[in-house]
């Protein structure tokens, strides 16, 4: 159990769940070894946000870990007769983990901007940490198209680097504070944007399993009658409808009673095969 935690919060801080990391760890005797460790980063990431956010988990973060826990609930249908799709979904649930693990620790480093002394500071020293922590958000808002305007955050980066050197102190101080609120403006537009990706994806991935779990019900070998079969067919279309009003939360929530129902159907077929 020790050696399957370090491997779990190894991923989660250097984010290396590569494909042959996946075939390492399912060439062990035990198959289910990618879902216990899935499992185990679900449990880390939810202890990160629980110290970090209380009961108020922010929506963007609140979306990637509901995927992450749609990847293992889809990873532990895949055990143990779908190796393929098996290391699919490990590696997007662990992609999933480690990016809100990297959102959270951005987090915090923000708030430490937020609550930095201005009189007891090396101007230079914060405008070059400032700086690096805008290249992230630069390169994150890149990779997502998200289109936000870094022009003017650019220009104030020159502004306060001249100010620094002609020794004004006092300009270059109110010149930081109006980089750093921009700097928490561009931050919100990357997670409304990634919000907003990230639930169409939800949707395709749901609106994909219902597809093959109503292709499990029209070939299945069992009576169309039965409560199950009623209580499923009656599922995946309150669930087309949720999704069609765009209610994520209690699509997922339906999805999951949706799983469970499948679960004893299959269990049926097996029986009657």
């Amino acid at each position: 159990m020790k050696i399957l935690a370090l491997f779990t919060i190894f991923v989660l801080i250097f984010g290396t769940a590569s494909t042959s990391l996946v075939n390492d760890a399912y060439a062990q005797n035990d198959p289910n070894i990618l879902l216990r460790i899935a499992a185990q980063a679900d449990e880390q990431i939810s202890q990160q946000l629980e110290r970090s956010y209380g009961d108020s988990i922010p929506s963007d973060i609140q979306t990637l870990h509901s995927q992450g826990q749609m990847a293992v609930v889809s990873l532990e249908k895949s055990l143990p007769d779908d190796i393929e799709q098996a290391r699919e979904d490990f590696l997007t649930a662990m992609k999933l983990f480690q990016q809100i693990s990297r959102i959270i620790s951005e987090s915090t480093t923000e708030a430490k901007i937020t609550r930095s002394d201005i009189s007891d500071r090396d101007l230079k020293s914060e405008l070059n940490r400032l700086h690096k922590y805008f290249q992230n958000l630069k390169t994150v808002s890149e990779k997502q198209n998200t289109g936000i305007e870094l022009s003017e955050i650019k220009e104030l980066f020159i502004l306060a680097n001249e100010q620094i050197n002609s020794g004004q102190t006092s300009d270059a101080t109110q010149t930081i504070e109006e980089i750093k609120s921009l700097i928490i403006s561009i931050k919100q537009h990357i997670q409304d944007s990634s919000s907003n990706s990230a639930s169409d994806r939800v949707k395709k991935f749901i609106l994909n399993q219902l597809q093959k779990i109503q292709t499990i019900l029209d070939t299945a070998n069992i009576d169309p009658n039965s409560s199950e079969f009623v209580e499923a067919e009656s599922l995946i279309n309150e669930i087309e409808n949720l999704i069609s009003e765009d209610k994520i939360s209690d699509a997922k929530i339906k999805f999951g009673e949706l799983n469970k129902i499948v679960k004893i159907i299959k269990k049926s077929i097996h029986k009657i095969t």
